[in-house]
């Protein structure tokens, strides 16, 4: 059954998102095991990690893997990575054996892919999704063959804004992943949003088990 969507107010997205990674991420540490970490992008996440990086977590026993990567150098303004260094690493003295940075400045692409992939646990364990105003998340389109990869786990695909290249991981990965939380603010996002909830044949709608949290706005309340 898809999750219901979680609605709360503009000033309370930022703390409400924090809290519920900072209680899936706990929950998966509950033994001492390892977990995984798969961050998004993108001007709703950020915020985010920096009240994150408050929480109450075995830091730790946390790996870090990205969601998708724009092939730009990882001190490039667009980097996912870098936004996660700033908002996330960086404020919790994360060492770098646990941060599986996606590889954005090789020149071969696909040998990045596939590079990333060796790099998967099997399961990944929570996972931070956003959604795209055309239904689009992590770096896979509408309408892209990338949706109907069974196999791969890290393709290399072209999207719709520059900088174009980007690496992400696909469907297999993201609907088998333990928890999953969806990040959407804005009015922008309304109609998306319907449609998306509504099961519509858009990529944001293919992770079933994503709990999409949102402000009123995107939720048109």
């Amino acid at each position: 059954m898809r999750p219901g969507p979680i609605v709360v107010d503009k000033e309370a997205l930022v703390g409400e998102a924090a809290d519920w990674l900072a209680r899936a991420l706990n929950e998966c540490v509950t033994g001492g095991q390892r977990v995984s970490l798969a961050l998004s992008g993108g001007s709703t996440p950020g915020p985010v990690y920096r009240e994150l990086a408050k929480r109450d977590v075995p830091w730790a026993l946390v790996d870090f893997y990205f969601v998708d990567e724009r092939f730009v150098p990882p001190d490039h303004p667009e980097s996912n990575y870098l936004l996660a260094e700033e908002a996330l690493f960086k404020p919790l003295g994360v060492p770098v054996h646990q941060i599986f940075r996606m590889p954005g400045e090789r020149a071969d692409r696909d040998e990045a892919a596939r590079d990333y992939e060796k790099l998967l646990p099997r399961v990944m364990d929570v996972v931070v999704l956003g959604m795209g105003e055309d239904g689009h998340t992590a770096s896979l389109f509408p309408g892209g063959t990338s949706l109907k990869e069974k196999e791969r786990r890290v393709l290399a695909v072209v999207g719709p804004k520059p900088p174009p290249w980007r690496m992400t991981l696909t469907l297999p990965v993201l609907q088998s992943a333990r928890k999953v939380l969806g990040l959407v603010s804005g009015a922008g996002k309304r109609e998306m949003v319907k449609r998306v909830l509504a099961g519509e044949d858009l990529p944001a709608a293919k992770v079933e088990q994503t709990h999409w949290m949102m402000d009123k706005a995107a939720a048109g309340q």
